[in-house]
């Protein structure tokens, strides 16, 4: 029997197991399973220790948000620039086209028209369609009204907003190129509103509504004719 025992604990450390085994009263049959059981335990300690499989798959499972969150961020920024950038390029358009003028003056509804569906196709892969556009020519007088305040002589815009009334205008200051006496200039408000395709969700939680936010744009523009721009259903300054 002693010998019997000696070859189940050949390998294992000293011959602790002996003595832990007499000590808890096991002998015979039971001596042995209790030998299997407590150097399978040791067994499956030391895989544990050395295991490696799984590691590459839990250190991805806890990367895999961040890195998800990362590339749809680069994602929608660099299509929420783009859309800006689209924007202010069509503006630009307007102001350009604008201020060369017309073949009469006031200068045609239709012409104005034109100018607007034209610079909406800059827009392009972006919906232009639902742009607001409003095109205003504005006069300094540094006698009558200083350097801080410009005036609207004329105003034009898309049906979907509205023209600047004729006068001394509060949410304008002139320039500091424009800051001249008889200086004339063209401003072009346009704006449009831009939806994200994944961050909708984040969008509202920054105060958007319905999953979108507005891009605006202002582009004040020199003259760019020796006679005055006036626009459609206004007058001179």
């Amino acid at each position: 029997m002693d010998g019997h025992k000696s070859m189940l604990l050949k390998g294992f450390p000293s011959g602790r197991l002996t003595s832990h085994g007499y000590a808890l009263g096991v002998t015979g049959a039971g001596y042995r399973l209790f030998v299997c059981l407590v150097t399978q335990d040791a067994s499956l300690v030391r895989t544990f220790k050395v295991a490696r499989s799984g590691t590459a798959a839990v250190e991805f499972a806890l990367l895999l948000p961040v890195m998800l969150v990362l590339y749809f961020g680069m994602v929608e920024f660099s299509r929420g620039f783009d859309n800006w950038r689209k924007l202010e390029a069509a503006s630009r358009a307007i102001s350009d086209l604008t201020s060369q003028g017309d073949t009469e003056s006031p200068m045609r509804a239709s012409t104005m028209n034109d100018i607007f569906a034209s610079a909406k196709l800059i827009m392009r892969p972006f919906d232009g369609s639902s742009a607001k556009v409003r095109v205003s020519a504005l006069g300094v007088d540094l006698v009558r009204f200083g350097l801080t305040k410009p005036k609207v002589c004329s105003s034009y815009s898309t049906s979907n907003f509205s023209p600047r009334a004729v006068g001394m205008p509060s949410d304008l200051a002139i320039p500091a190129g424009f800051q001249t006496q008889g200086a004339r200039y063209m401003l072009v408000e346009m704006s449009t509103t831009h939806t994200p395709l994944l961050g909708s969700t984040l969008v509202n939680l920054m105060g958007g509504s319905y999953g979108s936010f507005e891009m605006r744009v202002v582009v004040p523009w020199p003259v760019r004719t020796d006679e005055e721009i006036v626009l459609p259903g206004g007058s001179k300054c």
